[in-house]
Parts: structure tokens; sequence; C-alpha cells
């Protein structure tokens, strides 16, 4: 089958396929694209200038033969994958050689805004998009040096493209070589960032991430520097960081454009937080139901009054409470802007008045759900906040159970699940901020 009837079958199932036809010097060429992807109107007189360049110079060199010539003939199957990256084919009908150009493409993404999901008060103020080669552009303005090398992967029937950053000298290398690996003989398709975790071996079940997002350039070159792999997944408006560790939950990168004074103690600050998340909740229920003799005699008179109406057990009523708070955030987060903030209030401040006047929980714990409410919001990174909103209910269960001392198991379990994880033999517990290699050397 010749390459034309090769062409007109596929046409056929893809209405937004086009070829079109030019003659020069008698010659006649088809020009074949995505008119989803190629904007065909800015391109057409490009593609003509580009033609006739190469004809003239395949003329000058007495035949099409010649090993200089961009003209030559080219797999069907590497056409058609360079019709689908958004490229465009020449067809040259005498002489059957085909000639592959990049056109000028159509707005199928947004521009660079301002960050979204990443609050940043000193730093620069763009964010990824979902262009992959947008985002390397990003990083490179940051980081202006020969020494960021950029390389490439591709995967499964959607060709999804990853790409990946090393900062020579400091990035592993042979890290980067055994993830592009890992991805390229992964048997499954990879859609979302969760395939890319089963990719690379890490339990779909796990409380850790290992991998982050981040929508700052910014953050993400200070990453590279620390000797982590930083990669873009086309279609993905994040960069994804690997490894992950424990001083990243409390450490921005941007933190370092503050005064040493002030970056320490938004860690202490931050570290707090943490401990408020975690513990806040299980310790109510500890001293409320098994240990209420830790009390000092005029708190635990406080609290038993306010609890004197409330029907069921303090770990029911804080269960309650803290899927009530989960409701509301995730709606927060998924309603439009315009209604999110009017839930809030609605959540926060009606809805809990309402509760407690209701006699169905008590004021204290009202207390208790808002500080860990606002602490869960203080550490670094949305997917480890997630993680801390997890670990709060396995303290809880256990003090429910043992009390204090359910209280420390529960803790204690944390602490050594957290220890033993590792992302390609890198500890999570690991303080150091120097690159990979510095661990082998």
């Amino acid at each position: 089958m010749d390459f034309i009837q090769q062409i007109e079958d596929l046409k056929q199932k893809n209405k937004d396929l086009q070829m079109k036809s030019i003659v020069m010097h008698g010659v006649p060429y088809d020009v074949i694209g995505f008119e989803s992807l190629v904007d065909f109107s800015a391109t057409w007189e490009v593609i003509e200038t580009v033609v006739r360049n190469e004809d003239n110079k395949s003329r000058e060199e007495k035949g099409l033969n010649s090993q200089n010539t961009p003209w030559k003939k080219i797999e069907f199957s590497k056409q058609i994958q360079a019709l689908y990256e958004g490229k465009v084919v020449i067809w040259n009908r005498a002489d059957e050689v085909s000639l592959i150009v990049d056109p000028v493409s159509q707005p199928l993404y947004r521009n660079i805004e301002v960050p979204v999901n990443e609050s940043i008060i000193y730093g620069a103020k763009d964010a990824f998009t979902e262009n992959s080669q947008q985002n390397i552009g990003l990083m490179r303005s940051k980081y202006q040096s020969k020494d960021v090398e950029v390389s490439t992967t591709q995967h499964g029937k959607r060709n999804r493209r990853f790409s990946f950053l090393v900062l020579k000298g400091t990035t592993d290398e042979k890290m980067v070589e055994m993830i592009k690996k890992k991805i390229e003989d992964y048997p499954n398709e990879i859609k979302q960032v969760k395939d890319v975790n089963v990719a690379f071996g890490f339990s779909k079940f796990s409380l850790i991430t290992r991998i982050s997002s981040i929508e700052l350039p910014e953050s993400a070159m200070e990453y590279i520097e620390q000797g982590k792999v930083v990669f873009f997944m086309d279609g993905y408006p994040f960069a994804l960081v690997l490894f992950n560790t424990v001083f990243d939950v409390f450490k921005q990168p941007s933190d370092s454009n503050y005064l040493s004074a002030f970056v320490y103690s938004l860690y202490i600050l931050r570290i707090i937080g943490i401990m408020i998340a975690i513990l806040l909740p299980g310790l109510y229920v500890a001293l409320i139901t098994i240990n209420p003799e830790m009390l000092k005699v005029q708190l635990a008179l406080s609290i038993t009054e306010s609890r004197q109406f409330v029907p069921y057990p303090a770990f029911v009523e804080i269960i309650i409470m803290l899927l009530l708070i989960e409701l509301i955030t995730e709606a927060a987060v998924r309603l439009p802007l315009s209604i999110s903030n009017t839930i809030g209030i609605v959540g926060g401040i009606i809805l809990g008045q309402a509760i407690v006047e209701a006699s169905l929980v008590s004021g204290v714990l009202i207390i208790i759900i808002a500080a860990t409410t606002i602490a869960n919001g203080i550490v670094v990174n949305f997917e480890n906040g997630i993680t801390l909103r997890l670990m709060k209910y396995i303290i809880v269960l256990f003090s429910a159970m043992f009390g204090i001392l359910g209280h420390v198991i529960g803790l204690l379990i944390l602490c050594s699940y957290i220890a033993r994880i590792t992302s390609f033999d890198v500890p999570y517990v690991r303080w150091k901020k120097e690159g990979i290699q510095s661990e082998s050397q």
C-alpha cells in the first residue's frame, strides 16, 4: 500500500487529519498534519519557504540520495508518530521521500500564571503549566548554567513524555537512569502520579508520599541543588520531586529569603503545629475517657460541665467532629471559589455554634478541633497535610483503647513506620541537605 493510500485510510478514522497539496518547480508535494495540533494558516508560509530551500539544496547536491539532504525515506510508523507529536510531514510524490518540520502549533496550553496552590510571600510569582517544554524553559531561566541537563523518555500508548532535569555534579545520574528505566519497563499505562509511584515500586497504601508535587520553579531549582530528582510529566502542571524527606514537611525553599532568626522561628512554629495536628485530638480522648486523673481539678470540672449533656463517649464525639471537618475541607476545595468561602463560614461558625448549643459536642472539643485544623495547614506541601490528617486517626484510636499509654504506643508505631521508609535506598528520615552522592562518599 502506497503512502498516500495509507494517509487516506488514516483520515477516515481521524477527521482532524488534513492533507494539502502544493506544487513547486513542477514537483507535487503533500503537506500532512493534524489541524487540532497545527495552525495551518500561520504555518503555510513557513512550509513553502522550507520546501523551496530544501528543494534548492537537493538540486545543488545533484540528487536526493546525498547524505546531507534532509529529504529521505522514513518508515510510515515514524511519520505517523511525528504527526501525533504535532509535527508536519511533507511528502515528495516524485521521489517518494519525506521531510518532517516543526510547524506553528495551536495554542493548547494556558499562559504562565501566578501560583494557585502554593502561597509565596517573598519569591518569584510564576508557576508551572501543563506544557513540559514551557516548564523546562522556566527552570532554565532560573538557573542559567551549562550544568543543567535535560533528558527525556516516553511511555505507553499515549506516548506520554517524561522530562528529567539534572544538575551536573550534584544529582546522581545513575539514579536518574534507574528511574527512567522503571518508567520505560512499567507494563501498564501511566495516567496519574499514583501510577508513577507504582512504577517506582512504592506502595499505593503508603501514608507517606515519596514523590511531592510543586508548582514553583524557584523551589524546584533548589531541590535540584540538594541532589533531588526533578521531572515533569506532560499534561501535569506540577514538577515531581523525588525523593521526599522528613525535613521537607516543615522546610520551604522560599524560606531562605528571610533572615536566619525568622527562618528558625518558622521551623519551630511548624514543628509545634505538626505536633498539635497529630497529638492533640488523641490526647483529648485519652484524658477524657481513661486518664482524667492527669488533669487539674479545675480543668477536669470545666470539661465535665461542658460534656454533661453530650449523649455519647468522647471517642464517638471527636470522630464525628473530625469527619465533619474533613467534609467541610473537601467541599471548600472542590466547590467553585465563589461558594467555597461561604461553605467555610457556614461549616466553621454557624454549624459549630449550633452543634454546641444542641449539646451534641462539648465546647472544649470545638477548640480542640479548631486548633487541629489550623495546625494541619501550617505544614509545607498539600500531600504532607493529608498525611497528618490520616495519622491523627491512628493516635485517636490507640488513645481511646489504652489512654495515655495507647497515645504513646500509637506515636511510637508511627515513628517506627516513618523511620523504615526509603526511596531508592535514600531514607525518609534524612536531615542532610546535600546531594545524594554525599551519602556514598
